[in-house]
């Protein structure tokens, strides 16, 4: 598993308990783990996913999207 996948599945996990549409994030997660992508890619493919998004599916990617962004900050100042 690529420290993108750790990431994101991290993210997830801490961040699940804010989101109203679970199973949909929790699906787009799962399709985005396991290909090797950098978490640049990762970070585009959920803000390409918004783009189609209602507007709380929007917002549970964006809360994602922060917490993906607050783990490698916070990994990358250790």
């Amino acid at each position: 598993m690529m420290i993108s996948d750790d990431i994101l599945l991290r993210a997830f996990e801490n961040s699940a308990g804010h989101m109203a549409n679970l199973d949909s994030v929790r699906a787009i997660v799962e399709g985005l783990t396991g290909h090797g992508h950098s978490l640049e890619d990762v970070i585009q493919s959920l803000e390409r996913e918004m783009e189609e998004a209602e507007v709380t599916l929007r917002t549970d990617l964006r809360i994602l999207i922060n917490e993906t962004q607050h783990l490698v900050r916070r990994m990358t100042s250790a």
